[in-house]
């Protein structure tokens, strides 16, 4: 059964969510169109178990918010430049950054934005170091999608100060 009238836009109280405690700056990046950030303002409620996330867009921030549990992973600020939006600065929670890599949860970011809130496909990052018994498990577990995947190896030392 399809969806009637206009998309509902998620605000902050549209479900459970817990503060964000302490986050690190990660090294996400992005240029929006105004139509792209009409679909970011939108966010996300979750319908159905299989939805991981809880987002939504409050004072020109968007943040991203585990479903079942409330917790505060991802934020990030965007500002006009021009016709566009840019992302100015983004977060994630450091418990989150710690099991990984900053760089790792900024293409994850990206990921989740593109496919959830902006509904455009977009193969999921796998990091190198993950060995499954069965594919797909940890991208179901994290977006609950089952896009194609593309494994992204973290970044050699010296490219860290290029």
């Amino acid at each position: 059964m399809g969806k009637e009238g206009p998309p509902m836009t998620a605000r902050p109280d549209d479900w459970k969510r817990l503060p964000f405690e302490e986050v690190v700056a990660i090294p996400y990046k992005a240029v929006f169109t105004r139509s792209q950030y009409e679909k970011l303002a939108q966010g996300v409620i979750p319908e159905v178990m299989e939805d991981k996330w809880f987002a939504y867009l409050e004072d020109h921030s968007v943040f991203l918010h585990r479903s079942w549990t409330g917790q505060g992973v991802y934020r990030f600020r965007i500002e006009d430049d021009g016709e566009s939006k840019v992302v100015v600065e983004a977060y994630c929670a450091a418990s989150v950054v710690g099991t990984s890599s900053a760089d790792y949860q900024a293409e994850l970011l990206d990921f989740l934005v593109h496919v959830l809130l902006l509904r455009e496909p977009k193969p999921f990052p796998r990091p190198a170091h993950l060995k499954e018994p069965v594919p797909g498990v940890y991208q179901h577990a994290v977006s609950g999608t089952g896009l194609p995947e593309v494994v992204v190896a973290p970044r050699p030392w010296w490219k860290f100060w290029n």
